[in-house]
């Protein structure tokens, strides 16, 4: 082979590899996008479809369900709102040239007492769902709060590690000596 044969196949081995890539490229925002736009749509056409597939609702509990979810979006919507109002408020303060930190401890109090009323609202929100559930609906109930709130409950009150919660609860490598003195 001589040289020009040489930089021939190497042209047409960079030619192939090149389409390779752009197909691979193609494909995955090809895929990407549908699991996104799929995913927008459900979540936009009922806000509670997830709660009801998740939960097995009957018939009745669907219809309670919907009651105490619409109760609670009318009353939390407000404190949501208002809860945005203050988080700008409070960006415009730090945006200031000379910031008024008497101010900002004033505004984050108000927030505070807002997320508090929110946060209430939402607990509200789950005593009520808990009446209509069974145990075992009531269980994925918490669980599906617990995601919301980004705590994993799946341990129940352990870590995330591979142990049973059975350590000797040595915090440092120090701990893990014996009494040798």
């Amino acid at each position: 082979m001589n040289f020009t044969d040489k930089n021939r196949l190497a042209f047409w081995i960079l030619i192939f590899l090149v389409l390779v890539n752009v197909t691979a490229m193609v494909t995955f925002f090809v895929t990407s996008s549908g699991k996104n736009a799929s995913s927008s749509i459900a979540a936009e056409a009922k806000p509670g479809e997830t709660l009801r597939s998740e939960l097995s609702l009957s018939p009745e509990q669907n219809i309670k369900v919907n009651e105490i979810n619409s109760a609670h979006k009318a009353s939390s919507e407000p404190i949501i709102l208002s809860i945005k109002e203050k988080k700008a408020e409070l960006i415009e303060e730090l945006s200031r040239e000379n910031s008024d930190t008497l101010r900002i401890n004033a505004i984050l109090s108000e927030l505070d007492k807002r997320q508090n009323n929110l946060q209430q609202a939402n607990i509200k929100q789950f005593m009520e769902l808990k009446k209509v559930c069974t145990a075992e609906q009531t269980q994925k109930l918490s669980q599906i709060y617990s995601e919301l709130y980004g705590c994993d409950m799946k341990g129940k009150g352990q870590g995330n590690g591979k142990g049973n919660g059975q350590g000797k609860k040595h915090r440092h490598r120090y701990g893990q000596q014996g009494n040798n003195k």
